[in-house]
């Protein structure tokens, strides 16, 4: 994924733009310099940015604009630029901004929406500030599921983000079953149902907590497991709630998790 900066596209346009003002008439290098090494150094910016290898249709002329421009400004600056190599520049310019417009507007770009109350520069960037602080000290392994629920969100695939909202709770509940057993073995069948059961033979765990995450499963797990259901973007923001509101519960029992070279790479990674 590709963050578009629109600022760079609005300076971009405008420093091309200054060469369809050229003069129709002889000119001095001094007096056109600046619009010239202006427009020459956006045309190798972006034939050298992330954005070069889909710029094709326009690449052609791209060079032969910047070729153009390059064997005046070879010059000196007293030296005088005819006009009929300054109607070149302009030409090709025209050509250049029409087929580069064309080539621009095809790409598949998109402006992400809000959703519920959430940033979206947090579910695009920083997906884990969703969820508890202490997330990542506590449950490292959980932070990339937890980044991929709020992008999903962010995308509008709401039934990924409720699986991986799911996945968050199970990664933090399984650090919870071993701190509250005092290091039991982990059940064989590792989903939330298996853990409630399992907790309650022992009798251990929170009430409160154990009730979050029956309700949790009940309502939002169980359906979702289903191939035929699909949730809606209100019904994944509800299992995100839940979810924060139970795995909350639990990581504050929950002591910080030492680190270690797994442990960095899962809080670190950053989103693809």
């Amino acid at each position: 994924m590709l963050r578009v900066s629109l600022p760079y596209v609005f300076e971009l346009a405008e420093q091309l733009d200054g060469l369809s003002r050229l003069p129709d008439e002889d000119a001095s290098l001094n007096d056109v310099y600046i619009p010239l090494i202006v427009g020459a150094g956006a045309i190798q910016g972006l034939t050298s940015s992330i954005y070069a290898p889909y710029l094709r249709s326009s690449y052609q002329l791209s060079q032969k604009l910047l070729a153009a421009i390059n064997v005046e400004t070879a010059k000196t600056l007293a030296e005088t630029i005819n006009r009929w190599a300054l109607w070149g520049i302009r030409d090709l310019h025209g050509k250049y901004k029409t087929v580069l417009v064309a080539e621009l507007g095809s790409f598949n770009t998109y402006f992400v929406t809000q959703h519920g109350g959430y940033d979206m520069h947090s579910l695009l960037m920083a997906g884990e500030s969703i969820f508890p602080a202490d997330l990542g000290a506590k449950v490292p392994e959980a932070v990339i599921d937890a980044r991929e629920a709020a992008r999903a969100l962010a995308y509008e695939v709401p039934t990924a983000s409720g699986f991986h909202a799911f996945r968050v709770t199970e990664s933090v509940l399984r650090r919870y079953y071993s701190h509250i057993t005092g290091g039991k073995a982990q059940p064989k069948v590792r989903n939330i149902g298996v853990y409630l059961h399992a907790l309650k033979q022992s009798k251990k765990g929170d009430e409160k907590i154990l009730a979050a995450l029956k309700q949790m499963t009940d309502l939002h797990r169980n359906p979702l497991i289903h191939p035929e259901v699909v949730l809606t973007t209100e019904e994944s923001i509800a299992t995100l709630g839940i979810a924060r509101s139970v795995i909350t519960a639990m990581l504050a029992v929950l002591p910080v998790e030492p680190p270690t070279t797994t442990t960095a790479t899962a809080v670190s990674a950053a989103p693809s």
